[in-house]
């Protein structure tokens, strides 16, 4: 399976957060917490890490968060095959450890890229895909 776009998509999302949190530490003033910061920058609502965070994570708490959620993310992006569960993994435990619904949701604003992004079936979908590379270079 080629799987270049998925991680250029994951590699672009990184980059996103990235951005994101530079600008949220920017802006940041003291304990803010995520709502406080929304309300006084609306724009900031719709871009998914924090749409979807517990409002009342403060921002430090957040870039904190992501950056150890996302630390390993560029060596998981090289490393073949793809653990797309590490992936997925790292983010959930970091940021939506207690938040279900957050996980669901900003899981599935990812799946519009990698359709297999936070989905139980991408652990199956690895062995599949090691079996299926296994049989070709036999």
């Amino acid at each position: 399976m080629d799987d270049s776009y998925e991680r250029r998509a994951l590699l672009l999302h990184l980059g996103s957060v990235l951005q994101t949190t530079s600008l949220l530490m920017e802006h940041e003033r003291g304990d803010e917490t995520l709502a406080e910061l929304i309300e006084a920058q609306p724009l900031l609502a719709d871009v998914p890490l924090l749409e979807y965070s517990y409002q009342q994570m403060t921002v430090r708490d957040l870039a904190a968060a992501a950056l150890r959620a996302f630390c390993l993310w560029p060596q998981l992006l090289l490393e073949a095959p793809l653990d797309r569960a590490a992936l997925a993994a790292s983010v959930r435990e970091h940021l939506f450890r207690d938040n279900a619904q957050g996980w669901s949701s900003y899981a599935a604003s990812l799946q519009s890229e990698v359709a297999w992004f936070g989905k139980p079936a991408a652990v199956a979908n690895d062995r599949h895909d090691d079996d299926d590379d296994a049989r070709r270079s036999a």
